[in-house]
């Protein structure tokens, strides 16, 4: 799976193979290169191999990521001289060169794909140019691999594009009459050829699975390009994307570039305009096609092939796919920039550049492979024209765990909530900031020290509230939210205090009753305060200051029983307090 084909068609003149398949985003002589930045936070590393040329055109770039992060690619060096390097993860950088791998322009060798193994498979380019397949272990053991019948003069022979986990390889070669056949080669050395779609000018296999499975291009008797699948058992289902241009143009028609464990197959086409277009094909047959934002859509506005009648450079190329559906590629904008892009399972297409990256005429940055961690590996072209590899690694997940104390607590009281964030790299720097949200609404922020950031409240409502911790994350770790903590906050108790302005007082005289309520909290109350005598309402007042008065001059002579309660509200509870007023 990851075996991007279309890395093998960088080139015309150093392929000399399929015009109609050397897609997009051939930006390097013998390096494809296409590139990124997303919107969300993500890491870069930027790497040469060892001897690698630093003229235009030159240069490195990864080409295959396999499972556990190593990857393949190929760099030019000077005099156009192409070697293989395979790539730790540590960042350590072995360079080899295939037995028998000429030396001199636009010959040497050509690693296209890794397993998770860490066999390499790929092509060299003999000293007279003649193609032969190989596979290097991780060990550094070569096997050369060349099809029975191939034509192995000058940029042609047989090409290796593609291993799968199981160590068999698919590709292409040539026969005496020059056309294109598949081939399959098990680990043990079996070979399978030639592989032909019914009636096929040419067959270009391009991408194996683990099953056996494995997809590519090929051209009618018209020389219109389609797209192909064949099972591990030999039966071959053919697919055209909607769209996709017709006619005998070498750069019309549809090709399948790579292929996952769920036979979901990714690739591109040109349109009757010559714009490239994305598309996605799952195993029942769904097509599905995209284009990366930014993608140009004004057709054959620029030409790469030294013939002239190369394809054009714009538009969008899913180049390879991974075991979750997820897939890498590239796009060229209006003016010839090319970009990498990464299209989510959900169809969300995240565009990126490679810092360093050129922004002018056929710069620019390439995503070649994608591996299961979502981790993609490519090239990118600097202001000078030379070419650089990266890795894009998403950030390392983190886990934000959120806790409060009290809880439950009462309207008014201090509540401390306490946000604790970790990550298999550890704590995030001290410094960054975690927000605490109710719903969509930040209540609070707090500072990270040792993985914990702490905020404290009062102000939260009587009632349930969910409150979750929000860790936005840096250029290394990903952001994370908590689950919720339902924070149950109980009204507040108060008391009430009542006392008369004068008591006793005569018949006639205006005595005012003065309510005072006290949250248990601190606080202060809002709400209503009923005065009665006896049963009797005399009246209801609002709470104003955390007091409420009532003046009267109609009691009468006697002994009243006034009585001040306070009703209460969403965050108080309510109380009462009773005084006797004597009227003489």
């Amino acid at each position: 799976m990851n075996n991007p084909t279309q890395n093998a068609r960088w080139i015309p003149a150093m392929q000399g193979r399929t015009a109609g398949r050397v897609l997009v985003l051939a930006l390097v002589i013998g390096l494809a290169v296409v590139a990124a930045t997303p919107a969300q936070a993500q890491t870069f590393t930027s790497f040469d191999a060892p001897g690698a040329g630093t003229g235009a055109l030159q240069g490195t770039a990864g080409v295959s990521i396999n499972t556990g992060g190593t990857i393949a690619g190929v760099y030019i060096a000077s005099g156009n001289v192409a070697h293989g390097f395979v790539r730790a993860t540590d960042g350590t950088i072995t360079t080899f060169d295939a037995p028998g791998a000429g030396t001199g322009n636009k010959e040497g060798t050509f690693p296209l794909s890794i397993n998770t193994a860490g066999t390499i498979a790929g092509y060299y380019a003999d000293g007279s140019n003649g193609y032969h397949g190989f596979v290097r272990t991780s060990k550094g053991a070569f096997t050369t691999i060349d099809v029975p019948g191939a034509n192995g003069s000058g940029h042609l022979g047989t090409t290796v594009l593609s291993i799968n986990t199981a160590g068999a390889v698919t590709g292409t070669y040539r026969d005496a009459n020059l056309v294109h056949h598949g081939f399959i080669r098990s680990a043990q050395g079996a070979m399978t050829f030639p592989i032909d779609v019914s009636g096929a000018q040419g067959t270009d296999p391009g991408s194996i699975n683990s099953a056996g499975d494995i997809t590519g291009g090929y051209r009618d008797s018209s020389g219109v390009g389609h797209g192909f699948l064949r099972t591990a058992a030999g039966v071959i289902t053919t697919f055209d994307a909607p769209g996709a241009g017709a006619g005998g143009n070498p750069v019309n028609g549809t090709t399948g570039f790579s292929i996952n464990t769920a036979d979901t197959v990714a690739g591109a086409f040109p349109d009757t305009s010559g714009v490239i277009h994305g598309f996605v094909r799952t195993k029942n047959g769904t097509i599905t096609t995209f284009d990366a934002p930014g993608a140009g859509k004004a057709g054959w506005l620029a030409r790469l092939a030294a013939d002239g009648k190369g394809p054009s450079l714009l538009g969008t190329a899913a180049l390879n796919i991974n075991t979750a559906g997820v897939i890498t590629g590239g796009y060229v904008d209006a003016s010839a920039v090319a970009h990498g892009f990464v299209r989510a399972t959900n169809g969300t297409i995240t565009t990126f550049d490679a810092p360093g990256a050129g922004m002018g005429t056929l710069q620019g940055t390439g995503g070649f492979s994608i591996n299961t961690a979502g981790v993609i590996t490519g090239a990118y072209f600097d202001a000078n024209g030379t070419s650089h590899g990266f890795v894009r690694s998403l950030p390392t997940a983190t886990t934000t765990t959120l806790t409060s104390s009290p809880n439950p607590s009462t309207y008014g009281q201090a509540v401390t909530f306490t946000a604790d964030v970790t990550s298999k790299l550890g704590a995030p720097p001290d410094g960054e900031t975690v927000s605490f949200m109710s719903g969509t609404t930040v209540v609070g922020t707090g500072t990270l020290s040792a993985g914990s950031a702490n905020f404290t409240t009062s102000t939260l409502k009587a009632g349930t509230s969910a409150i979750t911790a929000v860790y936005g994350g840096d250029s290394k770790l990903a952001g994370s939210k908590s689950a919720a903590v339902s924070q149950v906050v109980g009204k507040a108790t108060t008391t009430t205090a009542l006392i008369s302005s004068v008591n006793p007082s005569d018949v006639g005289q205006s005595v005012t009753f003065t309510a005072s309520v006290i949250p248990e909290s601190g606080g202060t109350v809002t709400g209503t305060v009923s005065f009665y005598d006896g049963a009797a309402l005399l009246k209801t007042v609002a709470v104003s200051g955390g007091t409420a008065k009532y003046a009267t001059t109609k009691l009468a002579s006697g002994s009243h029983t006034i009585t001040a309660t306070y009703n209460g509200s969403s965050n108080y509870t309510g109380s009462s307090a009773s005084l006797t007023q004597t009227v003489n």
